[in-house]
């Protein structure tokens, strides 16, 4: 807020001009992101989405309703408003012919309008815990108050109010969030391959040590390698270490970087020391060891590859867009 003086209408008195401070209220401009999506699920069938924004500054929350057939734009321009205290929640009604639900405003003390069918009209009270208070009018259904920033990008079971860890008639994942995820999305795929970056960084560590180790004659039978086959060593050494670190950090630039090295070896440094002297046993056990490299880095760069290429973006509709 800031003050500004705003000049009042001229009323002399005893020749001075009355002046009142105006405070001018400065609007805030929301910078608005897709945050993410709530799955409604009842008995393993989404019955609707919640589609939510937030605001990158002041993090407040805009949310818009998702049903399945429902294609019409919604009538209002820009992203709906609720009023300051309240919150984001789904006013669900249980019967036995399924579940219902109303992308709604709540707080604790208000009054909701809803009708478990089109001839009924109920007001229900919103409790302290953002609970439906039991009263005599509490019709047909089963009532709950679902919040949605407590469930953003996961599903939520509107009958128990709880996180829904099964499967669901849209994508038979278990536990993911996002029910129309394509089935090679990094949502989905990425915890099948971690194990597999986790044990190629080892390697690749293991392999840059032990060029560092043999850089400086640690290890029998590099004693004879010579300056330039020490610094060669040396600086792959270092390279194949940044390649494993880069490569846990799943980077698209760790493969790259340790399979270079693995070529670099394999091809140079072998070819230097044959010209030299004949190979030794440790000598074709680092081959070896090159030569594995070689492979693993480069499955492992095909699968940054693909993971790159299937990442799901945040304009990929999820579920019934």
């Amino acid at each position: 807020m800031s003050l500004s003086t705003e000049e009042c209408p001229k009323t002399f008195l005893g020749g001075s001009c009355q002046r009142s401070l105006v405070p001018l209220l400065e609007t805030h401009q929301h910078d608005v992101i897709y945050f993410g999506v709530v799955n409604l699920v009842h008995e393993s069938k989404i019955i609707g989405t919640i589609d939510v924004w937030r605001c990158r500054s002041c993090s407040e929350l805009f949310c818009e309703d998702k049903r399945f057939g429902a294609t019409d734009l919604a009538p209002e321009v820009g992203f709906p408003k609720i009023d300051a205290g309240s919150k984001w929640g789904a006013l669900i009604c249980t019967r036995d012919t399924g579940s219902n639900w109303t992308l709604t405003a709540v707080k604790p003390g208000a009054m909701l309008v809803h009708s478990c069918t089109p001839e009924t009209k109920l007001e229900l009270t919103v409790g302290p815990d953002y609970s439906i208070e039991p009263g005599p009018s509490a019709g047909i259904g089963k009532h709950r108050i679902i919040l949605v920033d407590q469930f953003v990008n996961t599903a939520v079971d509107v009958v128990t109010g709880k996180k829904h860890l099964g499967t669901t008639d849209a994508y038979q994942a278990l536990g993911k969030p996002f029910s129309f995820t394509p089935p090679l999305s990094a949502a989905v795929v990425a915890s099948s391959k971690m194990g597999f970056f986790n044990l190629a960084s080892l390697l690749f560590f293991i392999t840059g040590a032990w060029m560092l180790l043999a850089a400086v004659s640690v290890l029998p039978g590099y004693d004879k390698v010579g300056t330039l086959g020490s610094n060669i060593l040396a600086l792959l050494g270092a390279f194949g270490l940044v390649g494993g670190y880069l490569t846990l950090q799943k980077s698209r630039y760790g493969p790259s970087a340790a399979l270079a090295v693995a070529l670099a070896g394999l091809v140079g440094y072998t070819a230097l020391k044959g010209s030299t002297e004949s190979l030794g046993v440790s000598d074709y056990a680092l081959d070896v060891l090159l030569g594995v490299d070689v492979i693993v880095g480069w499955i492992t760069w095909t699968r940054v590859r693909s993971l790159r290429q299937a990442q799901w973006h945040p304009l990929d509709m999820p579920a019934y867009g």
